[in-house]
């Protein structure tokens, strides 16, 4: 014991895998990666609700996101509008950027749990390869990570799906050398897409414009993968070393999503279907990133391929988990109990009152 005491270290530190043996299931200190992202936000806040004292959320305030919510399209209170709420609820916010290696180390500093949710951004592998480093070297030992659905084919055709995939096998390695145990919560398309990808040409030209050639699409809802991912936080040695695929219960056309908004917001959506090269160009007119318009238009293919309309996509993994049936889109959108402070789209049914009294209604998101 005294070598332990001189070098700081634990068994698990001296010898790789010990962890699988000596696993203690405290959350620690847990690290929210990304407290402004659609899952993160509803993470950090059931952390906080559960009664979970500490919890440190990372923030960004930079220009990296595109789209309607965003600080690039210049909604620069969106950010603080959600510290302010975290910070009320008791949560510890802190500065933090994937591409800053002293952002990590501040952020990582007596954390024993993560729960990452890698932003759409442009980098490499070697972001997370260095992330990952860092949590071992502070001596993180749970880290659950959102991904995209394990799926061969996305993972060869978008490169925000490879990405991914090869952040999951390097983290999958992790307990063979570390203290680290994994779950990955791999999920299909998220609900929230419409509502951020679409920007402008929805919220204000009320448009929502696709490519996906009246194929099925897997959608799942936001609120239910943070609801799994809480399953997972607060029972870590049932969940450890895993990976789920959480889809939805069936497809969805982006023709009935266009429906639904319409419904849901009293405002007529109208559905704009484009060719594949047509949607191309729509996006170069939105003058997004490059990188981000690469992987918009290799999702648009792969929805028009069909491939979500395959029956063997589809897994028992959400509701198994957090032990009911999935959202429905409708039911999403009117869901109002996790939603993100910000923008409003437009005021839904149950938002009458609130506007009549003068008051801004949430975001829908």
């Amino acid at each position: 014991m005294s070598f332990l005491k001189n070098t700081g270290k634990a068994l698990g530190d001296i010898i790789p895998g010990l962890g699988l043996l000596t696993f203690d299931d405290n959350l620690g200190k847990i690290f929210v990666t990304s407290g402004t992202g659609v899952v993160g936000y509803r993470v950090a806040m059931s952390l906080l609700e559960q009664g979970q004292k500490d919890v440190r959320v990372g923030v960004y305030k930079g220009e990296r996101e595109v789209g309607n919510g965003s600080a690039a399209a210049g909604n620069n209170d969106f950010v603080d509008n959600i510290c302010k709420v975290l910070e009320a609820k008791g949560a510890e916010i802190v500065a933090f950027d994937w591409t800053k290696d002293e952002s990590q180390e501040m952020a990582l500093q007596g954390v024993k749990t993560i729960f990452c949710s890698l932003p759409h951004m442009d980098t490499s592998i070697d972001t997370f390869t260095r992330f990952l480093q860092k949590c071992k070297h502070h001596k993180v030992e749970h880290f659950v990570k959102l991904s995209f659905l394990h799926n061969e084919e996305y993972r060869h055709q978008v490169p925000f799906c490879k990405f991914h995939f090869q952040c999951d096998d390097l983290l999958e390695q992790a307990p063979k050398t570390s203290r680290i145990s994994y779950t990955i919560l791999a999920t299909s398309h998220l609900m929230t897409t419409p509502l951020l990808t679409q920007g402008d040409g929805l919220t204000k030209d009320h448009k929502y414009v696709t490519a996906s050639y009246g194929m099925g699409i897997d959608y799942v809802s936001p609120n239910d993968v943070a609801d799994a991912a809480m399953v997972v936080l607060l029972n870590l040695k049932a969940h450890r070393n895993k990976v789920y695929n959480l889809t939805a219960k069936a497809p969805i056309t982006d023709r009935e999503v266009a429906k639904i908004l319409s419904e849901v917001y009293r405002t007529n959506i109208q559905h704009v279907e484009l060719g594949y090269h047509d949607y191309v160009a729509h996006l170069k007119k939105q003058r997004i990133p490059s990188w981000l318009s690469k992987d918009s238009a290799a999702f648009e293919k792969m929805k028009a391929s069909g491939i979500d309309e395959n029956g063997h996509n589809y897994y028992k993994d959400l509701e198994m988990i957090i032990g009911r049936k999935p959202e429905s889109f409708k039911d999403y959108l009117m869901n109002e109990r996790s939603q993100r402070p910000g923008k409003t789209f437009a005021p839904k049914p149950s938002d009458y009152e609130t506007v009549a009294a003068g008051k801004k209604p949430v975001e829908a998101q």
